[in-house]
């Protein structure tokens, strides 16, 4: 029998190869409060490399910690200035301020303060006040060396959350005296990865990963590495879900609507909204077209600083990028439903509404096809429709003061 015939025989099963059918196995061989080695075995040849410099890259650059990036002494304008009875300047100060390394317990901003009297030596992070915001992994930090007990000091520190690293700068209109600090959020000092052959039976171009990472305590290792998977997971999301624009959106534990990607993963940025109400809706840790639409109407209304007016704006937008909400009628039932809701056409309760809001001007209702964007209704007509895929996440500036 030939091997033609014989690899054609229904009687005869095809064994996969063993690249197809194994499944790495992560080992943690060293783990310490600040130091983790973990050995991922066996990956395919050349995953090795793929994957050890992805997670370093995202390790280095993309968790979020806490960090101090401003400092106010009492009786300091600049930081060229000194303090009586104490060792240090301001600028070493600030440049030990640096240093202390905070966890974040709530995940917003915050103040801690530090108000030291009576006492003489060293002042460490120790020293200043508890909070149920932020927790200091390093209290033996030390801030400064006071020579006297006249000596009195009493610095507030501004604390934020983010990701990387912010330098220092001097905003126009900054309150006097208020002193900015770079702020070093990423809680990983070093990450480093090495790739080793290894073998599965016979086979000897298999990848052994070993990923090295060091933090700052302020998250174990294992945290940072689960972290740093998570973030690659939810960017290559969009590319797994290439021809398939649909994503179900989960509201109260059921499907509520199919939103598209594109759209679901739009910033709230694209919108264009006030600054009052972007900050509402950044609040209440809204950063998504998609997590709008989650949302129903007093849910919204629900969050501070965010009234009426900011929900007619909101609902403005959504119009223009070609969302038919409804714009008048006594029917207002659709508004108990997330507004996800209303990107089904054969919903009964869109359905009323927009038969209610039937006297409404026709453009408060866009005609079929549906085209979702960001760019107003001054686009040009012979412009095609724009796909709800191509929507990409970008970057911008951080928050805008408030114009309450």
């Amino acid at each position: 029998m030939s091997l033609l015939s014989l690899s054609s025989d229904p009687q005869v099963q095809v064994v996969p190869s063993p690249a197809e059918s194994l499944t790495p196995h992560i080992e943690v061989a060293t783990s310490t409060n600040s130091y983790g080695r973990l050995v991922i075995e066996p990956l395919a040849q050349g995953f090795g490399g793929t994957l050890g410099s992805a997670l370093r890259r995202v390790l280095l650059s993309s968790l979020s910690g806490a960090a101090v990036t401003a400092v106010q002494i009492e009786g300091v304008q600049h930081e060229y200035s000194t303090l009586p009875f104490v060792r240090e300047d301001v600028i070493d100060i600030l440049l030990n301020v640096k240093g202390i390394r905070l966890r974040s317990l709530t995940g917003r901003s915050g103040i801690l303060r530090l108000d030291v009297s009576g006492r003489t030596g060293a002042i460490t992070a120790g020293d200043i006040e508890r909070s149920g915001e932020f927790q200091i992994v390093n209290p033996s930090h030390v801030l400064l060396h006071v020579d006297t007990p006249e000596a009195r000091v009493a610095i507030e520190f501004h604390v934020e959350t983010g990701t990387g690293y912010k330098p220092a700068v001097n905003q126009e209109g900054q309150v006097i005296g208020l002193l900015p600090v770079d702020a070093i959020f990423t809680p990983i000092r070093r990450a480093n990865f090495e790739v080793r052959a290894t073998r599965v039976g016979q086979v000897i171009d298999f990848d052994r990963l070993i990923l090295e990472v060091w933090t700052d305590t302020t998250i174990s290792p294992e945290d940072a590495v689960r972290q740093g998977a998570q973030i690659l997971l939810d960017q290559l999301g969009p590319f797994a879900a290439l021809g398939q624009p649909l994503v179900a959106v989960e509201t109260g534990g059921k499907t509520s609507a199919a939103v598209p990607v594109g759209l679901a993963l739009m910033p709230i940025e694209d919108l264009k909204l006030s600054s009052r109400t972007q900050n509402s809706l950044r609040r209440g840790n809204i950063a998504t077209v998609g997590q709008v639409l989650e949302k129903t109407s007093d849910e919204l209304l629900a969050l501070r600083n965010f009234g009426d007016r900011s929900l007619d704006e909101l609902f403005e937008k959504l119009r223009e990028m070609g969302i038919r909400i409804p714009a008048a009628g006594d029917d207002r039932q659709w508004r108990k439903d997330p507004l996800a809701a209303l990107l089904e056409p054969k919903s009964a309760a869109v359905a009323s509404a927009l038969d209610a809001a039937s006297d409404a001007p026709e453009e408060a209702l866009p005609a079929e096809p549906t085209v979702y964007s960001a760019g107003g209704g001054d686009s040009d007509e012979s412009e095609a429709a724009i796909d709800p895929g191509t929507f990409a996440r970008r970057t911008f500036s951080p928050d805008e003061d408030e114009d309450d």
